[in-house]
C-alpha cells in the first residue's frame, strides 16, 4: 500500500504592509496562499484550504472592496485550486474532504471549484463566519464557503480518516475556530499551522498580529504549536511563508 501523502498547491499571492499582519513590522510582506491536498493510502483526499476566489484574476477589489483597501493579489485562472489539482492528477470533483483552518477569504475562496467534497470545519468558526456585523466588514463572505455541501461542524479535535493519520488540532485565538491539521506522514509528523502561524519568525519571537479573535488564546494556541516541534518532533509548515514556499516541491509526490 503507498504511504501518506501531502502534495503542497500554490494558490496566488497576496501583498500586503508587513504591519497589518504582524504588528510593529515595517515594509511590505508577499504572502503565497496554500492549499494542501492529503491523500489518504486507501484513495480518499482531502484538502485542507481552498485559496483564493477565481473572481481574484480581476484583483481584491473585485470581490472584496474593503479587503482591497489592504491586500492586493497576484493570481491568474492557474492558481485556481482545481487547476492545481488537475496539474497534479487529481480531479476536483473526486476530492473526498475539504478542511477549512478557518473560514478568512484567503483560505475558502476556492470552495465552489471543489462541489462534492464533504467540509469539515469547527462548529464555532461556522458559527462566527455567519455573524451580521462580521460579514459586513468583510471578514467572513458566507458566499465563499456557505455553498450546500455537506458540512461535518466538529467541536475540538478530530481524526479526518478514522485512523489517526490526519487529525484536526484545534488552534483557536486569529479565529474563534481556527484549526492546525497534524498529518503523520512515513518520514515524520508534520503540522500544517494555517494563520496561528504566518511564518517562522512569528513563532520564534511569539509575534502577534493586530487583529484577532483573542490574543490570549492564540498564544496559548502558538505554544502549543511549539512544543508539537520541540517535544513531539513535528515539523511545522507555516501558513504563509514564503522563504518555507520557495522550498517545497509541487509535484504528485508531494512531500517525502
Amino acid at each position: 500500500m503507498t504511504s501518506l501523502r501531502l502534495v503542497p498547491l500554490e494558490c496566488g499571492w497576496l501583498s500586503t504592509s508587513a504591519s497589518s499582519v504582524v504588528a510593529g513590522l515595517e515594509g511590505n510582506v508577499e504572502l503565497p496562499i496554500p492549499s494542501w491536498l492529503v491523500i489518504h493510502p486507501t484513495g480518499q483526499t482531502a484538502l485542507f484550504d481552498t485559496g483564493l476566489h477565481h473572481d481574484l484574476v480581476d484583483g481584491v477589489g473585485a470581490r472584496y472592496p474593503l479587503m482591497a483597501r489592504q491586500f492586493a493579489s497576484r493570481f491568474d485562472s492557474d492558481d485556481r485550486v482545481s487547476t492545481r489539482l488537475e496539474k497534479v492528477d487529481v480531479d476536483p470533483l473526486s476530492v473526498d474532504n475539504i478542511i477549512f483552518s478557518h473560514l478568512h477569504f484567503d483560505h475558502c475562496g476556492g470552495t465552489s471549484l471543489i462541489p462534492n467534497a464533504r467540509i469539515v470545519v469547527q462548529q464555532s468558526e461556522w458559527d462566527s463566519a455567519h455573524l451580521p456585523k462580521l460579514i459586513e466588514y468583510e471578514v467572513y463572505n458566507p458566499a465563499d464557503f456557505d455553498l450546500g455541501h455537506d458540512v461535518l461542524k466538529i467541536d475540538g479535535p478530530h481524526d479526518v480518516f478514522g485512523d489517526g493519520s490526519v487529525m484536526c488540532v484545534p488552534t483557536p485565538g486569529h479565529t474563534a475556530g481556527h484549526q492546525s491539521l497534524r498529518v503523520n506522514l512515513e518520514s515524520g509528523p508534520v503540522v500544517l499551522t494555517g494563520d496561528c502561524v504566518y511564518w517562522e519568525a512569528v513563532l520564534e519571537g511569539m509575534l502577534l498580529p493586530p487583529f484577532g479573535f483573542d490574543h490570549d488564546l492564540q498564544l496559548a494556541s502558538m505554544r502549543k504549536l511549539r512544543d508539537l516541534r520541540d517535544e513531539d518532533g513535528c515539523r511545522l509548515l507555516y501558513g504563509h511563508d514564503a522563504t518555507q514556499w520557495a522550498g517545497l516541491e509541487q509535484s504528485p509526490s508531494g512531500i517525502i
